[in-house]
């Protein structure tokens, strides 16, 4: 009984199926009263399917085999043509999703250290900021502008090509410099709180030993580091960050490469903000996952 069951389930989802590809090609030629039996039909067959009544699934099946029969005894369906169907529409999705959405973007280096780390991948919200032109810099419309202290993921100024993921240390208007190795905003330094050695993971760059700190911006607070012997743009500025772009910087103050190396980032570079840590990889461990890592809220 068990068995005649299932492989009754199995005919019904099929006649399910097709019935959706059967619908689709013939819904020119039914008409509303048609249209109507058919969907009554296919519903008796969920309705028994979901009550595993096996008389009732026989009977609707039997039902439907008639109707089908007499409104699309003609139409053939062909699986390769619908196969391919519905992967172009499952591949048009996952590009709509990754252009206007999200997209995934790998951290390559220490620049933004402790916040991501080296082989860390992270979701980045595209349509926070507006809708980008894929493959250039410019945007179909914008919606709100970064903020101070929020992460992005923008085209590299100098080479397009390249992604890069820093922080928003100002905005239009803004007045940025670092005087003694601190930084100033607006003649305003900001406020920081010395945590300790930082004991993390770091690879590359010149500096052996590096002291944690967290920083707050607007309000925001991000740990960040600085090297302990050396300090790299110790006196930098002061600068102002003009319309419609944004001054960025490393949370690895002294190893990154950022706005007071090759200047401003202008906002239609920016595709979108970094968001949480989907998948964290550890290079130095044949990339094995950082299992504390996992879905990191990024700040």
């Amino acid at each position: 009984m068990a068995e005649s069951f299932r492989e009754l389930k199995k005919q019904a989802k099929r006649e399910l199926e097709e019935a959706r590809i059967l619908i689709r090609s013939a819904r020119k030629k039914m008409s509303a009263e048609d249209k109507k039996r058919a969907k009554e039909l296919l519903k008796a067959i969920e309705d028994s399917l979901g009550r595993k009544e096996m008389e009732g699934l026989e009977k609707a099946l039997e039902e439907f085999k008639v109707f089908r029969d007499e409104h699309w005894a003609g139409i053939k369906i062909n699986r390769a043509w619908e196969t391919i169907k519905e992967l172009f529409w499952v591949v048009l999705i996952v590009v709509l999703i990754r252009w206007l959405l999200i997209e995934p973007f790998r951290i390559p280096t220490v620049s933004m250290v402790p916040t991501l780390l080296v082989g860390d991948q992270l979701m980045v919200n595209k349509l926070v900021y507006g809708v980008q032109i894929p493959f250039t810099t410019k945007k179909l419309f914008n919606l709100k502008k970064p903020k101070r202290g929020e992460v992005v993921v923008f085209k590299y100024p100098k080479n397009p090509n390249q992604d890069y993921v820093k922080r928003v240390i100002g905005v239009s208007g803004d007045e940025v410099r670092v005087k003694d190795g601190w930084l100033y905003i607006n003649d305003k330094a900001v406020e920081r709180e010395y945590l300790g050695i930082y004991d993390g993971p770091i690879d590359g760059g010149f500096c052996l030993s590096y002291e944690l700190y967290l920083e707050k911006i607007d309000g925001k607070e991000h740990e960040m580091i600085l090297c302990q012997t050396s300090h790299f743009g110790d006196d930098y500025g002061p600068v102002i960050v003009p319309e419609n772009s944004i001054f960025a910087m490393g949370d690895n103050r002294d190893n990154s490469e950022d706005s007071r190396s090759w200047g401003f980032v202008p906002l239609d570079n920016i595709k979108g903000k970094a968001m949480f840590i989907h998948l964290p990889l550890d290079p130095d461990n044949h990339y094995l996952p950082r299992w504390k890592r996992f879905f990191k809220r990024i700040r």
